[in-house]
């Protein structure tokens, strides 16, 4: 059965408490309601935004469980990658368990050099080790991972798990290489994802279906008007240049701090903390990005 991730996908920060030492469970379903409310379809929880990599294997079922119970009509894809590979399956499992639709899975990544024929293996055996009606979504994001996902790695899992294999989520951040998954994968309903932000408009001309956007999580009408112009137009590219701009102030800090610090900042939720290696905007920071926010929306509208 294919799962239809058409539409824009928020890929959701995780909320920690002060110095990141718990997960911050209630904050949760008021930016879930904020995400709703503002023209999101689906959410992939512990993902890059997500600081997925930091969360332990106790704490990710809590998460994708409480996602789950505020979600709605919204499809959960859970981000359940990491180093060890029976640690990804017990990620995978739990999330399925806890109710998400489907499971985002990296390649396992410490090792650069692995090849199509190392990845074929490492992905089928966490695929077999998950319920025949689990679904999985591949993530590709060489970026964080010094690895691409090649072409042939998707058509031998394609081959191999017709009905598990959805589709992929691109972050490459480079329109051909997307291009490359849309061609090779025609004719199937497998589903090809934008994800880079700052390159969705170029991304959805080259045939994905729909995107995953980190920038969802502070200006979620924005993202999904790229989608949306797109497809009414053809041509998104001026409100891409929106987004750029406010993504670029955000990047003159740490990033997830300022992610954090953004939300609140335009959302009016409460401010939620990151988990080191990452950290908090100080005050001086977060002033400096409030009041560069404050004259981008002055001259914005």
């Amino acid at each position: 059965m294919t799962l239809n991730l058409s539409g824009l996908t928020a890929a959701q920060v995780t909320p920690f408490t002060e110095g990141g030492r718990e997960v911050d469970l209630d904050w949760l379903p008021a930016h879930i309601e904020y995400l709703r409310d503002n023209g999101v379809n689906h959410i992939l929880t512990l993902g890059t935004n997500g600081e997925g990599p930091l969360v332990g294997l106790h704490e990710r079922k809590s998460v994708v469980d409480a996602v789950v119970k505020q979600s709605g009509m919204m499809r959960v894809l859970a981000g359940v990658g990491c180093l060890s590979m029976r640690d990804t399956i017990q990620a995978a499992n739990d999330a399925l368990d806890a109710g998400a639709d489907a499971i985002a899975l990296l390649p396992s990544h410490f090792f650069p050099d692995a090849d199509a024929r190392g990845l074929v293996d490492y992905f089928a055996s966490v695929i077999e080790s998950i319920p025949a009606q689990g679904r999985v979504l591949l993530y590709n994001i060489p970026p964080n991972t010094h690895l691409d996902i090649p072409d042939e790695v998707v058509l031998a899992l394609l081959d191999l798990f017709p009905d598990q294999l959805i589709g992929i989520k691109d972050s490459s951040g480079d329109p051909e290489r997307t291009r490359r998954y849309v061609e090779a994968t025609a004719g199937s309903d497998f589903q090809v994802l934008a994800g880079s932000d700052h390159r969705h408009a170029e991304l959805y001309q080259v045939g994905c279906q729909g995107g995953v956007s980190g920038m969802a999580n502070i200006a979620p009408m924005l993202a999904k008007t790229i989608l949306s112009v797109h497809r009414d137009t053809g041509d998104a590219s001026r409100v891409q240049r929106q987004l750029n701009e406010l993504r670029d102030l955000m990047l003159q800090f740490t990033r997830m701090g300022a992610t954090k610090q953004l939300i609140a900042i335009v959302s009016g939720l409460p401010l939620t903390h990151t988990r080191p290696p990452n950290r908090d905007l100080v005050a001086e920071e977060a002033a400096a990005l409030e009041a560069a926010v404050g004259r981008y929306l002055v001259g914005a509208t």
